[in-house]
């Protein structure tokens, strides 16, 4: 196989390669909500489900929230919660965050939340793929 014909069929899998990746989809948050915060509290809790249309894992490594002045990946009962460094989302699947288990703190809340609220919150992965989410705070 001569030079150039090789890198035509070096640049046709690159094209089907992209194309196929492309295809798989983007990921995203559904069912977000925010949990009522106590009355005076400064902190909530926050869940969603992270889908991953596409072949490879990934890691949600930061999240935000408008109204919040922190926010991060815990782990946990609510009175022991543990700081997580990233949330992995596997391939072709699914990281439910709920009570009790994987959820985002939202702290420093500069408003008070009530119920029919919303909070945007912004998932960020380990490759720069940006998540945005409206949470419905109930």
């Amino acid at each position: 196989m001569t030079n150039v014909a090789r890198i035509g069929w070096w640049v046709l899998s690159v094209m089907v390669a992209g194309t196929l990746l492309s295809a798989q989809g983007t990921p995203s948050a559904t069912d977000a909500w925010v949990a009522v915060p106590a009355a005076g509290a400064t902190a909530t809790d926050a869940y969603a489900v992270v889908e991953n249309p596409t072949m490879y894992e990934f890691f949600v490594v930061k999240v935000t929230a408008d109204g919040a002045g922190a926010a991060e990946i815990v782990e946990g009962a609510p009175d022991s919660a543990k700081t997580v460094r990233e949330l992995s989302v596997p391939s072709y699947g699914r990281t439910e965050l709920k009570p009790g288990a994987l959820r985002i703190r939202l702290k420093d809340l500069k408003t008070p939340l009530k119920p029919g609220d919303s909070v945007a919150l912004t998932l960020t992965t380990d490759g720069g793929v940006v998540i945005k989410v409206a949470a419905p705070v109930k």
